[in-house]
């Protein structure tokens, strides 16, 4: 729990329980070292232990002109005018310092994304002995937290509704990595094995792109998984990607990730009406 070691922390709520955040804050006032980042990334940091994790696509070499597809209904996007490189940072966390930088991958991505988000708006997660790093289409990475690398995975081009980028974190429980991949092509969810990328199971998924990060809740001791959709809220079982439950209700383009507490899951969107559902994982 004194770990941050995932998007939105140890509850995957955006709660930190030993917390102690200053209220106030400003250029000069709380602030206890600054440092400049390259390229770009919407992805979260993490934290274990004195390490601070970051993602990032930096823009290498001289222009490309872009020659991808693009998308019906396109609007608001930017353009991978250039190579990239998806590299992932260990910053210390005392000073700011670079412990190490690990570039995955070097090539331009094959979609657009929208103006206002990069191509590294997946955050990574770690167990304090595995580092994760996704970038989507651009390959899915695991490090020990030295920064070298174990395996990478690749699992396809996504289709990305008008063109808008990709964004949803892998989630991490035990031995168990999840990937949520719905887009506009064949929508998936998989589960691989932590220490070897091997597939444990894949489900596939009737979706269209959404964004949501997937959470594991545990109900009666038994873990499942939990993923937001358009047309659906699906609970899979963690162990073999059997669908458990699936609920109704979300409008379209589906962002918010869900949380889960006393047996009760909250999923909401907010595109078309603002939306949120309760649902009891006892009688789901």
């Amino acid at each position: 729990m004194k770990q941050w070691g995932q998007w939105r922390g140890p509850l995957g709520t955006g709660v930190a329980p030993h917390g102690n955040p200053p209220l106030e804050w400003s250029e000069t006032k709380n602030v206890k070292w600054k440092i400049e980042l390259p390229g770009l990334g919407h992805s979260s940091p993490i934290v274990w232990g004195e390490l601070v994790f970051v993602t990032a696509a930096e823009g290498v070499g001289a222009r490309k002109p872009f020659t991808g597809l693009t998308p019906e209904g396109a609007h608001n996007n930017m353009d991978p005018e250039s190579v990239f490189q998806f590299a992932v940072m260990a910053i210390s966390l005392e000073d700011g310092g670079i412990v190490w930088r690990r570039t995955l991958a070097e090539h331009q991505p094959h979609q657009s994304t929208h103006e206002s988000a990069t191509w590294a708006s997946n955050s990574p997660v770690t167990d304090g002995e595995h580092l994760i790093a996704f970038f989507g289409s651009n390959g899915l990475y695991c490090l020990d937290m030295g920064g070298r690398l174990l395996w990478e995975k690749d699992l396809g081009d996504m289709l990305v509704k008008h063109g808008h980028g990709e964004g949803a974190s892998p989630a991490l429980y035990g031995e168990t990595v999840i990937v949520n991949w719905d887009h506009e092509g064949e929508s998936f969810i998989v589960a691989l094995a932590k220490r070897t990328g091997e597939e444990l199971w894949r489900q596939p998924r009737d979706e269209v792109t959404s964004w949501a990060t997937p959470i594991v809740a545990e109900h009666n001791g038994i873990p499942q998984v939990v993923v937001s959709g358009t047309k659906r809220v699906r609970g899979y079982g963690l162990k073999n990607g059997e669908i458990l439950w699936e609920a109704a209700g979300l409008p379209g383009n589906v962002v918010a990730t869900p949380v889960a507490a006393d047996g009760v899951v909250y999923a909401a969107g907010s595109y078309e009406k603002q939306t949120l559902l309760a649902i009891r994982l006892g009688g789901a």
